[in-house]
């Protein structure tokens, strides 16, 4: 199939009009609409200048490394090469270093477990968390254009023996795979893919450099139960390590456990400090600084020891030496009737802006139902924003749907105060999946949880929907295995435009699919309509910002929903200023 061809299957929408808020925040922060366009012009254009890597090969460092060599040389002779400046002070500029591209390094999760005791200042003990509990793990790696797979696998945290091998299927070896199937029809390019593994511990994809550049790569864990107190479905993106990462949607009170879990893939010790914030300000708890976590090791921490009793708890997690992954098992229980469970990923860094995507809200009737229940009020859609500086936030936010902008009640423009986490209904949405876009004055980390319900008496499941960042070419989503999935795609302001290429089961690049998205709205595709199958979909955006979340349901009447960002893009060569002096 020649991905040169394109199938232009166009979801537009007509731009709707500026919000006018009702509500205005108190005396000395009032908010314009000039304000809030401002906001997000800023924090557009800090973001477009932090993605402009500069591109240098390596021979052009080996030869400025000559020139500075023989300029050392030359001076020390007291002789001056023509071209450089004599005189002191003078402006010199600076070289930069190729730095080789590393490995693609994906954790994903342990599976999550139930809480059966927790010690004094220990790590609790688990275990099983339902007769019929399954983990497994789906991964894929895009080949180079000559349909190249490097040495990829999915390995134990820790652990040198593979788990399952990613399959090559090199062109003309299937024939699903012909010949000339690269985007540019003159090119070939294919997919390593494996599919279900069973896993019972945290693991890792691991795929090497290719051509000097880190390949595309994703992996995507999926956790179901259909009994016990963990019944439900969560699902995550396995996550490339950090060094510094948000997580909101924990919640402490009773009923609910929230348990973060470290991980530390790398051969260095890694250092781990957290900071906690709650609905009235920032927590503070002994044993929050200085959490080592071993290499090879996952470290679980109960947060109800730090931050016990809080609706609401967000955590920054900030590591030296070795960088971490990290999750936040979250789940909740309704005296005997589980409430849902959720592995809550990292949210986008802070910014001026956030944008949350794959927002579900239930049908007004079904979730009446199931509010109206005793202990059921909190299972209401709500987005979560997190101040985490000294100075209040004025929010503007807006809510984008397949038709454009739906209202909030107020007009959407709220105070939320300094080091808190503020929650925003979300409620009183028509029924729908939305993309919810945040402008602030100030810096802000934003999220949004979400339930679903069959009917009142029945279980709830939650999920948790991570702010996104704007996504750019070859992003590749590994489709969770055994639910249904959709890609939502949200454009806020202008217009994008969306390629979407699926990858089959052997790993055939199948024909793309293009999407044009009006600014001020949200579009939900089904990955079925995508290709025959895919276990997998190469997205590729251009045009104004454009964010992405993939949402997966349990088919059938069943409660579950989970949502998982899409991972980051695939990154050009990299190079460092080198500044040298005396």
């Amino acid at each position: 199939m020649s991905r040169g061809r394109k199938t232009d299957r166009t979801a537009d929408a007509t731009q709707p009009g500026a919000m006018q808020p009702d509500a205005t925040p108190s005396a000395g922060t009032a908010v314009t609409a000039d304000t809030a366009v401002a906001a997000r012009a800023v924090a557009r254009d800090r973001a477009a200048g932090l993605r402009r890597p500069t591109r240098l090969g390596t021979a052009l460092g080996a030869a400025t490394g000559v020139v500075l060599l023989a300029a050392t040389a030359a001076i020390a002779s007291g002789h001056v090469i023509a071209g450089l400046p004599a005189r002191p002070g003078a402006d010199v500029g600076i070289p930069a270093a190729a730095v080789p591209a590393g490995d693609y390094t994906a954790v994903c999760p342990a599976p999550p477990r139930l809480v059966e005791s927790v010690g004094d200042g220990a790590d609790p003990e688990f275990g099983p968390a339902s007769a019929g509990a399954r983990t497994t793990v789906s991964g894929v790696v895009l080949s180079d254009l000559g349909a190249t797979v490097t040495g990829s696998g999915l390995l134990p945290v820790g652990g040198e023996e593979p788990l399952a091998l990613i399959r090559e299927f090199a062109t003309g070896d299937s024939p699903d795979v012909p010949a000339g199937s690269g985007e540019d029809g003159l090119t070939d390019r294919v997919a390593g893919v494996t599919r279900g593994v069973a896993v019972d511990a945290a693991t890792v994809l691991r795929a090497q450099a290719q051509g000097g550049l880190t390949p595309a790569a994703a992996a995507t864990a999926t956790y179901t139960a259909a009994d016990g107190d963990l019944r439900g479905l969560a699902a995550t993106a396995c996550q490339v390590p950090s060094s510094d990462f948000w997580l909101l949607g924990a919640a402490t009170t009773v009923g609910q456990s929230a348990i973060l879990t470290l991980t530390n893939p790398t051969g260095t010790p890694a250092e781990v400090s957290l900071e906690l914030f709650g609905p009235d300000g920032p927590l503070g708890a002994a044993g929050t600084r200085g959490q080592l976590v071993a290499p090879g090791e996952t470290r679980r921490i109960v947060l109800a020891a730090l931050a016990g009793n809080q609706e609401r708890v967000a955590v920054r997690v900030r590591s030296d030496g070795g960088r971490v992954s990290g999750v936040i098992q979250q789940s909740v229980l309704r005296g005997l009737t589980p409430g849902g469970v959720e592995l809550l990923s990292p949210s986008a860094p802070a910014g001026l802006t956030q944008v949350v995507p794959g927002v579900v809200v239930q049908d007004a009737a079904t979730a009446r139902r199931i509010r109206e229940q005793e202990g059921y009020g909190t299972a209401a859609p709500a987005l979560q924003v997190l101040v985490p500086g000294s100075s209040d936030a004025v929010l503007d936010i807006r809510v984008s749907g397949p038709a454009g902008e739906v209202d909030l009640p107020g007009g959407g423009v709220v105070t939320a105060a300094a080091g808190s986490v503020t929650s925003v209904p979300l409620d009183a949405l028509p029924e729908g999946t939305y993309t919810v876009a945040v402008a602030s004055d100030v810096s802000v980390v934003a999220a949004a949880r979400v339930t679903r319900g069959i009917d009142d008496g029945e279980p709830v499941d939650l999920a948790g929907a991570p702010a996104a960042a704007r996504l750019g070419s070859d992003h590749v989503v590994a489709l969770a295995e055994g639910v249904d999935t959709s890609l939502v795609l949200g454009a806020p302001d202008g217009r994008g435009e969306i390629t979407l290429t699926p990858v089959q089961a052997d790993g055939a690049l199948g024909e793309p699919v293009v999407i044009g998205i009006a600014g001020g709205t949200s579009v939900t595709v089904p990955s079925s309509s995508v290709g025959r199958s895919p276990v997998a979909v190469i997205v590729d955006a251009t045009g104004d910002p454009v964010y992405g979340a993939q949402v997966m349901t349990l088919p059938g009447d069943r409660s579950g929903i989970s949502v998982a960002g899409i991972p980051a893009g695939a990154t050009g060569p990299q190079s460092i200023p080198v500044d040298l002096g005396y």
